[in-house]
């Protein structure tokens, strides 16, 4: 390695906070950045009058739960969301190098330790400004960011063509079950109409009931000083366990006082009455509390696992959105009444039980394979981190420099 000269972050760059009221601008929020990526990917994200002017060629740095590692170089003058830190490069600091840095292990770790136990992490400018960084000459820098774009790029790419090919299982795994569950096991049962045009026909021993006929709004006890896991509902995997502290990708506020919030037993159905439309609702495997903003029913009169299965499923999906309501699509609602109303394709009990059984097998084996899928990925983007982190701080040598 040549000579690399000790500095801090604040002795080559330039913090800047210069407020903007231009709408004109192109706008950044912290959920438009990718994670240890620094992409940009459009959102509805829209500014609340609060944001920083920055300009081409300045690097962000996400304040928020910095453990996210959220960092960005604007490619023209726009404005961001008040929790990045805008930065400018001195002369003789490469903004690529210094962008690679922050997304480096090491300084990600250092920052997450900063701000450990506090429910909503923030860091500061006073936190980053002192971390030391060994510099590299201005061509150095240069020659090491280029050569992370070219290998970050290669990595990218393959992590692309597995993410593809995890979206191919997964479609697949969301056909047979919607198949499953609305016609059954049997190809050549005889069918009837379901009465509903998007239903189609149905298997004539089947029936179509509301979901009122197996769902009962209940009002459930609050957290009160009772300590619970904190669970919410995602489109991807239904009633998921939370941290407190939200978890890498979960950007939702959680208040400091919980003790409004709703518990959930196992096996209760939880909708969120604001983005049901979204597919945020599901039956939980786990005990727990939610936002005074869901609903819970206890679900009878049906096999719960097919309950379950069977109201994820993407035909289902469209009904909680044409019977969600309001002015605007964010903030559309579910009222109880329209939630009862959904249509849902019922089988005799036995064959409920035995299109799980059949869907436990089927989807266990695509399940097996997506998350074989996932791991290749998880390993590339190690890969990828460690590259980062071992070139900026000088401890892999690049050739030719």
């Amino acid at each position: 390695m040549r000579e690399w000269h000790p500095y801090r972050i604040k002795d080559i760059v330039q913090l800047v906070s210069i407020k903007s009221e231009d709408l004109t601008l192109p706008y950044i929020a912290l959920d438009n950045i990718i994670s240890w990526d620094a992409t940009f990917v459009p959102s509805d994200s829209a500014t609340d009058g609060n944001s920083n002017l920055c300009e081409a060629g300045d690097v962000l740095f996400g304040k928020l739960r910095p453990y996210l590692a959220k960092a960005y170089i604007p490619t023209e003058t726009s404005i961001c969301s008040p929790e990045f830190l805008v930065l400018r490069p001195n002369k003789g600091t490469n903004n690529k190098f210094l962008l690679y840095f922050l997304l480096s292990k090491s300084f990600i770790s250092h920052i997450r330790n900063q701000v450990a136990g506090v429910k909503m992490p923030r860091t500061n400018w006073s936190q980053i400004s002192c971390y030391p960084i060994l510099m590299p000459s201005p061509d150095e820098q240069e020659a090491i960011a280029e050569y992370l774009d070219k290998e970050c790029e290669k990595i990218g790419r393959n992590i692309e063509l597995l993410e593809r090919k995890a979206d191919a299982y997964k479609r697949l795994r969301r056909s047979i079950i919607n198949r499953a569950v609305t016609r059954g096991l049997n190809p050549d049962v005889p069918l009837k109409p379901s009465g509903n045009d998007w239903i189609g026909d149905i298997p004539a021993h089947w029936e179509l009931k509301p979901l009122r006929s197996f769902i009962t709004l209940i009002t459930p006890e609050k957290k009160g000083e009772n300590d619970y896991q904190l669970l919410s509902v995602t489109r991807d995997k239904g009633v998921i366990q939370r941290g407190e502290r939200g978890e890498d990708g979960n950007n939702n506020r959680i208040p400091e006082d919980l003790n409004n919030y709703k518990v959930v037993r196992k096996d209760d159905f939880v909708v969120n009455k604001m983005k049901a439309w979204m597919g945020s609702y599901g039956v939980s495997d786990f005990t727990g509390i939610v936002s005074p903003a869901y609903y819970v029913c206890e679900v009878h009169d049906i096999y719960e696992r097919f309950f379950s299965i069977a109201i994820r499923c993407k035909l289902y999906t469209n009904f909680f959105w044409k019977y969600s309501k309001g002015i605007r699509v964010d903030q559309w609602d579910m009222s109880p009444l329209a939630l009862k109303e959904i249509p849902l394709v019922t089988p005799p009990e036995e064959e409920q039980k035995e299109i799980v059984a059949y869907l436990d097998e089927k989807c266990g084996k695509i399940d097996a394979i997506i998350e074989k899928i996932g791991a290749q990925i998880e390993r590339l983007k190690e890969l990828k981190r460690s590259l980062i982190n071992e070139v900026v701080t000088g401890k892999r040598a690049i050739i030719n420099v």
